[in-house]
């Protein structure tokens, strides 16, 4: 029986075409998040943001969530690239030349300001993107313009990621200006067999249940088995796959 097996792969999502903006969101409240689709480019409610694959970063003052971690069921995350800044390079992207690329989940930072004991408490958050600001003495949050990256809950599509500014035009804090660019991939190294789903060196019919579960719910699988999935390697997984791969099955 042969096998063909997969070194690299990059499975592009249609979900995240290219775009380019800068917009501002009111995330002033010191106790509510505000939930943001990159998808939908706009902000949403969520009624179980845990829960829900349907939000990509969420925003409280200067705290920010990914859908990873103990924020949510996502296979999201953030990169933080401190050697250099978005400052009069923003088209200068660097992605590519990162090797390896560490995605972080989030996770619980003790500082999250209380109004009314005036003490930092615990709170989830992603721990790469608090690299965006500081604030100083006089408790203005200073924004750093490190390169950030962000992984959206698919585990594939990566938003470059600039928070520039913290405050409105009247000086309240927490409205953050943010300028984002879509349309990235990340690829993941594999070396998974193509048409083995589950990744036990076998391709046979427990292979093509769990593509057909995929295929039905779109959840439940990790990139490189979505990738062994694409049998034909046309960066769709669909029928065809199926049919492919119970053709390889009787075949060989």
């Amino acid at each position: 029986m042969y096998f063909k097996k997969i070194i690299i792969i990059c499975f592009v999502s249609i979900l995240y075409p290219q775009i380019d903006t800068v917009l501002t969101i009111d995330a002033s409240s010191y106790s509510n998040w505000v939930y943001f689709s990159f998808e939908q480019a706009e902000v949403i409610d969520v009624e179980n943001p845990e829960e829900s694959m349907e939000w990509d970063v969420a925003f409280q003052r200067k705290h920010i969530r990914t859908n990873s971690g103990l924020s949510g069921l996502g296979n999201g995350g953030a990169l933080v690239d401190s050697s250099t800044t978005w400052l009069n390079q923003w088209d200068n992207d660097s992605f590519d030349q990162i090797e390896n690329p560490l995605f972080v989940a989030d996770t619980l930072l003790n500082d999250f300001y209380d109004l009314f004991t005036h003490t930092f408490n615990q709170g989830v958050k992603n721990p790469a993107l608090n690299a965006w600001g500081w604030f100083d003495d006089d408790y203005q949050l200073n924004t750093t313009n490190y390169v950030l990256y962000v992984l959206l809950p698919n585990g594939q599509d990566v938003v470059k990621f600039w928070p520039q500014n913290y405050y409105s035009e009247t000086g309240g804090g927490g409205h953050v200006q943010l300028r984002y660019q879509t349309g990235l991939t990340y690829q993941q190294e594999c070396d998974q067999v193509l048409g083995d789903v589950n990744n036990d060196s076998l391709v046979n019919v427990v292979d093509v249940v769990q593509l057909v579960n995929y295929i039905l719910n779109g959840i439940g699988f990790e990139d490189c088995e979505i990738g062994a999935s694409d049998f034909n390697q046309d960066n769709q997984i669909n029928v065809v796959d199926i049919v492919n791969i119970v053709s390889f099955i009787l075949n060989n």
